[in-house]
């Protein structure tokens, strides 16, 4: 409230006051049933009023999109050549730039095209209270002694940076690669549209997130794709993201899910690492089925402030499947890892009484054989059956022990491989899913824990959609 605002609150409630007052000092037998209603209508009123009277500043607000805080240059367009600057100019980007003219050019064409990705992903920015049109400063530096002696590099920003975003402006240093450049100058660019939303109220690591998600791109034909999972390194040079998860998870483990919606500013100025985890688990809710719809949901929802907490209330139910499958994706997030092959369609087992049958797929990942094993417990399984791992050069034919001329996380391709999930995980416990085992063609084991046998054939997460065919398996207690 200003003071306007609050003043007319006290003056309301001092009203307020009078009319109790007056209610209960009435000496005309007035203090019936029927004037004690009256009385405390009066006396409700005002409050149920103010409470439904609309804020409204924050409409106000809503209706336009956050006010362009772009400074008056201190220097002319002249004055930067003098100093090696050029600028390049498109509808959304204006680009002071000292590296090589033929590659500056291309970029602000690119934010154009990015901008309408963004408002088909996020909606329609609101307009502006001038009616202008939305436009971003961007500096792309490779000297910065010439943005220092022109007074374009602001002094908060630290000595290091690759980039940074501060309101309608961001700053970023060259990159070594043509992709890279891209991919930092679209991140700081989705990061000034989403700034310009009106009450945007969401953690930082989804702002982070999605900037490296509208980062990861690729230009085919003069169109620009974004929003993709990398199918190898060379094409996405320098992003790293998911060499960084593996390298991570080898050393520290997977961070939880929602640990790392409380990381802080500081964080991602602190680790690298977590620019990965939190692009990982943008692409792992905007992916993966059971999280899909939900997350998109929140995308068209950001200026509401409760969006975020709402789109976590909206998963609770199925928290703990989701949960599951982020442990399983962090632990094996290869390039072109296939949400919707990997995805599990989670079934809770039956004691087994007698020899059971399942099918096991080679185009999907963890699948439930809806068999209950019991700790301690000794079984026995049997795979029967060949499936195709691959269609070129040649076919790639294989039965459960797999193919020993490739491998996958140390395993033959094609090799059956199980796991059990139990009923409830233990809090601060590793996903008990990733303890896996070699089964082969036949094997006997001893269950370490009781709950559901999954079952898989092993293969590389990104090469799941040109398998063909199953394998029989049939699980039985061991004499």
């Amino acid at each position: 409230m200003d003071s306007r605002e609050v003043d007319d609150t006290l003056s309301r409630m001092l009203q307020v006051g009078k009319r109790w007052k007056a209610c209960w000092q009435d000496d005309r037998g007035r203090m019936m049933k029927t004037g004690a209603m009256i009385c405390w209508l009066m006396i409700l009123l005002p409050f149920v009023l103010l409470a439904n009277e609309p804020d409204k500043k924050t409409d106000a607000e809503g209706l336009f999109r956050v006010r362009d805080d772009r400074p008056v240059l201190p220097v002319t367009v002249e004055q930067l050549k003098k100093l090696g600057i050029e600028v390049f100019e498109s509808k959304r980007l204006k680009l002071f730039s000292d590296i090589d003219p033929v590659n500056a050019k291309t970029l602000p064409p690119l934010v154009d095209l990015a901008y309408v990705a963004w408002e088909e992903y996020f909606g329609k920015l609101p307009p502006a209270r001038d009616e202008s049109a939305f436009q971003i400063n961007g500096f792309l530096i490779k000297d910065k002694s010439k943005f220092e002696e022109a007074g374009l590099l602001q002094a908060n920003l630290l000595d290091e940076f690759h980039g940074r975003q501060v309101g309608y402006q961001f700053w970023m240093m060259d990159q070594a690669t043509d992709y890279y450049r891209r991919h930092l100058l679209l991140h700081e660019a989705t990061h000034a549209f989403m700034w310009a939303i009106p009450n945007l109220k969401v953690p930082n690591a989804y702002m982070e997130g999605m900037a490296e998600y509208f980062g990861t791109h690729q230009l085919v034909g003069g169109k620009l794709q974004v929003r993709l999972m990398p199918f190898n390194r060379s094409d996405f040079h320098g992003h790293d993201r998911l060499f960084l998860m593996r390298r991570d998870m080898k050393q520290r483990g997977s961070p939880e899910l929602f640990d790392i919606i409380d990381w802080k500013p500081a964080t991602f100025q602190a680790l690298n690492e977590s620019y990965a985890w939190a692009w990982g688990q943008s692409i792992f809710f905007e992916e993966n089925p059971r999280t899909r719809k939900r997350f998109r949901k929140l995308a068209t929802s950001l200026a509401n402030p409760i969006a975020w907490r709402t789109f976590e209330l909206d998963l609770k139910p199925d928290l703990p499947e989701i949960v599951t499958e982020w442990n399983l994706f962090a632990a094996d997030a290869w390039e072109g890892f296939d949400f919707q092959k990997s995805a599990i369609e989670f079934h809770e087992g039956q004691m087994l009484t007698k020899p059971q049958r399942t099918e096991v797929h080679a185009g999907r990942g963890w699948q439930s054989s809806r068999v209950l094993v019991e700790k301690g417990l000794r079984y026995e399984l049997v795979a029967t059956g060949q499936v195709t791992l691959a269609e070129k050069p040649k076919p790639w034919i294989s039965e459960a022990d797999g193919i020993t001329f490739r491998y996958h996380n140390g395993r033959p391709l094609g090799q059956l491989l199980a796991t059990i999930r139990p009923a409830m995980k233990a809090d601060g416990k590793l996903e008990p899913m990733l303890d896996v085992k070699p089964i082969g063609n036949r094997s006997v084991f001893e269950a370490p824990r009781s709950g559901t046998l999954y079952l898989r054939l092993n293969d590389h997460p990104g090469e799941l959609a040109d398998n063909r065919g199953s394998v029989t398996v049939e699980i039985r207690e061991a004499k």
